[in-house]
């Protein structure tokens, strides 16, 4: 359920009861249907103040643009109309974090263009090194790197702490183009020269994976195989911090029972 501000909660209570009401009774109707959890020591206060503000009623110096409540000759409230409460309505900080969300995430997916961009830019020796260089910041112990052309196509091992567990692991890093995807057979390879020897397998790849490499990858009874694509690559450096810098932007949201 959408979280609905103080002023929604009472007129969706409203709607409810049917009847014009006391701020306590709309109180008790937010309370019992669970439309807004108030962080105030007095919410019946704050409520009873959101509500004036935005009646037409209202001879308060900070009185609400949009009129939603009106109240009876005994000072009870009942909506305006029955109608929800449109989007330009709402709390203006409501939208604004949206907005800033929406441009947090575009800043995410650009950074991660940029990064995969870099990685197709790199030739197949300086992508080894850079997924070398990635693994050590990811958290390879005692890695050893092996002679190119060597070891059945594995570039990179060593011990990688999986929750609880310190495993034997073994990586192979391979720089392809787009639309050479990394099929079922090069990892059944991969998997042949690393079983018995190492506990799990690392595949990282610019490019991507076809569906029968993704649905070798963990078999029953052989080695499992993590696959990296260069976007997977790109989303755990951004995660890691690995490579990746980030600026802390406090976002201010206003909430009056908190007061």
């Amino acid at each position: 359920m959408t979280k609905l501000t103080i002023v929604e909660a009472a007129l969706e209570a409203l709607n409810l009861i049917a009847s014009p009401a006391t701020v306590k009774q709309t109180y008790a109707k937010i309370m019992e249907r669970q439309l807004y959890k108030f962080g105030a020591k007095d919410p019946l206060a704050v409520l009873r103040i959101q509500m004036e503000r935005h009646s037409d009623t209202s001879t308060w110096g900070s009185e609400a643009k949009h009129k939603l409540f009106s109240k009876t000759e005994d000072g009870e409230f009942y909506p305006l109309n029955s109608r929800k409460l449109t989007k330009e309505e709402k709390c203006d900080s409501v939208d604004t974090l949206l907005l800033v969300k929406d441009l947090a995430n575009k800043l995410k997916n650009d950074t991660i263009a940029r990064i995969v961009s870099h990685l197709y830019s790199l030739e197949p020796e300086e992508f080894e090194s850079f997924c070398r260089r990635f693994l050590e910041r990811y958290g390879f112990e005692d890695m050893e790197v092996t002679k190119r052309g060597r070891d059945g196509g594995i570039d990179v091992y060593g011990t990688l702490e999986v929750g609880i567990s310190s495993l034997h692991v073994a990586a192979q890093c391979k720089r392809y183009k787009k639309s050479s995807k990394i099929s079922r057979p090069d990892i059944d390879q991969f998997r042949g020269a690393i079983q018995g020897e190492y506990q799990q397998g690392i595949y990282i790849t610019t490019s991507s994976f076809t569906k029968d490499a993704q649905d070798s990858a963990f078999k029953r009874g052989c080695v499992p195989i993590v696959l990296i694509d260069g976007e997977t690559l790109a989303e755990i450096m951004i995660d890691r911090g690995i490579g990746v810098s980030t600026s802390n932007i406090p976002i201010y949201d206003f909430e009056i029972d908190l007061v």
